[in-house]
């Protein structure tokens, strides 16, 4: 199976299943975004501001400037006026929702609740803000990083790369920093359904990919502080990494890599998700340049004479034809292997 680059979420969707991995990373597909992950996208963008208002002030500017709304002054702004026009920014932007006024409230609240925990601990306007947003796309110079494949579009070779955005790093010393990433979310393992504990998070894919990360970029910081706060689950949770940590991360990145790269057919691990969560579980190929294929068989998700899920065509048809032929015949039109789709794109 093709891999290219490795994501914190692409890591998770694989460990959640396998076939969703391949639907959404190899061959391009992506559904539409969810209600409850739009607001959080939402509650990001107003505390990736606040963060950008307070590097503007230690940088002497007098405004700083987003991408959604414009000139902002960092010492007379309004948070209120900036929650709602971020609000109506993503609302209007992703009008596949059924936005109602308890979801503008919950935005608010998410807000304020990550801003006043424990008199401001995670207010960036009170932290010394190395980065905000930080984004990361190299490629791991190691040779068990390696891969070559033959596709429908040639030839494809290079090295395994890591890519991703880092909510916030602060500066705690010269020798330290901290990784603030905030989740509205719950604390849920939902490859496993258990809660994310301490000692979970200190082994969690993401936590270890943005650690490698952080290395690569800021080579002489010391110690590494991940505290990710479950603003509506269980509060902060902190997990420190030293120069120990990078030979245990590095071999969870190789291992996860060549399963992959060795795959060759994607196992659909079926749960009440599928139908209930996951696009690819819900929906058809009707509509698309892909022919629907009906159910003839019996004992399957599908009943017999209904149009089969575009999870359970594929998976047939893996069976029948194998990855290659399957991979030739699946694939999104405006997808090219190797590159990442932004979730909420669709077909």
């Amino acid at each position: 199976m093709i891999i290219t680059y490795f994501r914190s979420s692409s890591y998770n969707t694989h460990n959640m299943c396998p076939q969703q991995y391949y639907f959404e990373y190899v061959l391009g597909w992506k559904g539409s975004s969810g209600l409850k992950a739009d607001k959080g996208t939402i509650v990001h963008k107003v505390l990736e501001i606040l963060a950008v208002i307070k590097q503007g002030l230690q940088n002497d500017k007098k405004e700083i400037i987003d991408d959604i709304l414009g000139n902002i002054s960092t010492t007379k702004y309004d948070l209120e006026d900036i929650i709602k026009r971020v609000y109506d920014h993503y609302s209007s932007h992703n009008s596949h929702h059924n936005w109602k006024p308890r979801d503008s409230k919950d935005c608010r609240d998410w807000v304020y609740k990550a801003l006043e925990f424990n008199d401001g601990m995670f207010d960036p306007r009170k932290r010394d803000i190395l980065e905000p947003e930080q984004h990361f796309d190299f490629e791991i110079d190691k040779t068990w990083a390696d891969y070559d494949y033959e596709t429908s579009e040639g030839r494809l070779s290079g090295k395994l790369a890591l890519k991703g955005t880092i909510d916030l790093i602060t500066l705690v010393n010269d020798e330290t920093i901290e990784i603030i990433d905030w989740k509205t979310g719950k604390r849920r393992d939902w490859a496993t359904g258990k809660e994310k504990t301490q000692e979970k998070l200190e082994v969690d894919p993401q936590l270890r990919i943005y650690y490698y990360a952080i290395k690569n970029l800021y080579p002489n910081i010391k110690y590494i502080i991940f505290s990710i706060y479950f603003i509506n689950d269980g509060g902060p949770f902190s997990v420190c990494f030293g120069d120990e940590d990078m030979e245990a991360t590095e071999h969870l990145l190789r291992q996860k890599f060549e399963h992959i790269k060795h795959t060759r057919k994607p196992n659909l691990k079926k749960s009440w998700m599928c139908t209930k969560l996951c696009h690819f579980g819900k929906t058809t190929f009707e509509g698309t340049h892909i022919e629907p294929m009906e159910e003839y068989r019996d004992n399957q998700r599908t009943t017999p004479g209904y149009t089969m899920t575009k999870c359970e065509q594929v998976k047939h048809d893996l069976d029948l034809y194998g990855i290659d032929v399957a991979t030739n015949i699946y694939k999104h039109p405006n997808h090219k292997f190797g590159k990442y789709q932004a979730p909420g794109s669709t077909e």
